[in-house]
């Protein structure tokens, strides 16, 4: 029987390997640098554009940037003893290889990826009009060598059309990590780097690093930092998409691209991408282009960087009070302007009215704020073929007012919309209609049935 030997080398590597996987899970991580990209940028890199039917237009770099300043300044004012490094502050282009380039000099420890999303747009058309146009009916007559064309003009009446995109239905913000069946690339770019690769023992980083990362050792260690990367990238992103979750706004939870992301495998730390919104979605459009918007996003997404430090360093974390975003004092100002003219009472048995809310007529991208008894409960929500659905609750004793604002007036005017309402009992069908100088609303009048 031939006895199989195990050469020396494979069984120091492995040995190496259980020693190291064992001291890098047990040493903390100190969270010193983290840097902030805000994507695209310049003239040549736009980035998304809103295109779809009365869009703000906005262009994605101008988002991005907006809401990575306000994430600079939040980090800064919770994590004072961290040193937050953007990649740009102004409207400039960097390719995705000098943001990467940029975060490793930086010896980030953390790299937050701010962008907005979108998607393909379909095309509409509508009639607009007719035009007379001339044609010509040709006839011949003779035959032979007598043979003659003779062409006859007469007028005919054509539609006029108007083409235009519709915005998308999508909305939400998520978060993106490097694809696992990437972590070659990854493991790359640790070794590309290994000059600013800083090597993790007893909670301490030294850039004095004498491992070649190419030798069989050296990749032993960059595989475990590949990894490690992987998990803590996923990490942070899971702890982003929960802070998110809590604001209200829907969460698409935390994805990994098929197709790579320079940024996030080029980087030698944490990394992760985030989609703002939906920058060809109305309601997301106006929200990642909004001051409170912008400012949740910061707050959440240092909400979340503040519990992956806490955790990866092994310390307590208590998380900052606050006390929520106030809505935009501009609705309201705007609100109160306004007269109510348009104005519905119906009587309802119960307390409790279901409402689902929807466009009127032809769908033309209606957005409505709604107020009920002067509280502001929905905020520039566009009006589709989809319920928007509302429960209230009405204050026995008075008459409850539910009040609709038109934030536009689509793109046939006035705004439209056909709210369903239940009470347990009874549905009624009310159909409102508001402009940009008077609110419309339903007035709810509590039966008493002692």
């Amino acid at each position: 029987m031939i006895r199989k030997k195990v050469p020396f080398l494979i069984l120091f590597a492995a040995w190496q390997l259980l020693i190291l996987n064992n001291l890098f899970s047990q040493a903390p991580k100190l969270i010193k640098t983290i840097v902030v990209d805000a994507g695209h940028g310049g003239d040549r890199d736009p980035g998304a554009v809103g295109q779809y039917e009365n869009s703000l237009r906005s262009k994605e770099k101008d988002v991005t940037l907006a809401i990575s300043l306000k994430l600079v300044e939040e980090l800064k004012k919770q994590l004072p003893g961290v040193s937050i490094r953007p990649t740009r502050t102004t409207d400039i282009y960097q390719s995705p290889t000098e943001k990467a380039k940029l975060a490793n000099e930086f010896h980030g420890d953390l790299f937050l990826c701010i962008h907005a999303d979108s998607g393909p747009l379909k095309s509409g058309k509508r009639k607009i009009g007719s035009k007379t146009v001339t044609r010509y009916k040709t006839t011949y007559t003779g035959k032979g060598k007598n043979r003659k064309k003779k062409r006859t003009a007469y007028e005919v009446e054509v539609p006029e059309y108007e083409y235009f995109k519709y915005p998308l239905t999508r909305s939400g913000t998520s978060v993106w990590i490097f694809a696992a069946h990437k972590t070659s690339d990854k493991l790359k770019a640790i070794m590309d780097g290994d000059e600013n690769f800083e090597i993790e023992t007893g909670g301490l980083d030294s850039l004095e690093n004498t491992l070649d990362f190419k030798s069989p050792e050296g990749r032993t260690i960059a595989a475990i930092y590949a990894k490690r990367y992987q998990e803590r990238s996923d990490l942070l992103a899971t702890l982003v998409n929960g802070e998110v979750e809590r604001t209200g706004r829907t969460a698409l939870g935390v994805n990994q691209r098929q197709v790579g992301i320079w940024v996030l495998q080029a980087t030698n730390m944490p990394a992760i991408l985030i989609e703002t919104g939906f920058i060809n979605n109305p309601e997301d459009e106006r929200y990642i282009n909004s001051e409170n918007g912008q400012q949740e996003l910061a707050e959440a997404i240092t909400k979340a960087v503040m519990r992956y430090k806490a955790q990866v360093e092994n310390t307590n974390y208590i998380p900052p009070v606050t006390t929520g975003i106030t809505k935009t004092s501009a609705t309201d100002q705007a609100f109160e302007k306004r007269t109510t003219k348009d104005v519905t009472t119906i009587q309802v048995v119960n307390e409790k009215v279901n409402v689902d809310i929807y466009d009127d007529g032809e769908i033309d991208n209606d957005i409505v704020s709604v107020y009920f008894n002067r509280e502001l409960i929905v905020e520039k929500k566009s009006l589709t073929a989809t319920a928007h659905s509302l429960t209230l609750n009405l204050v026995p004793g008075k008459t409850n007012e539910l009040v609709l604002f038109a934030d536009n007036l689509g793109s046939i005017p006035p705004n439209t919309a056909l709210m369903i309402i239940n009470d347990g009992t009874t549905r009624h069908e009310v159909r409102l209609s508001a402009d940009l100088k008077n609110n419309a609303s339903v007035r709810f009048e509590l039966k008493n049935n002692n």
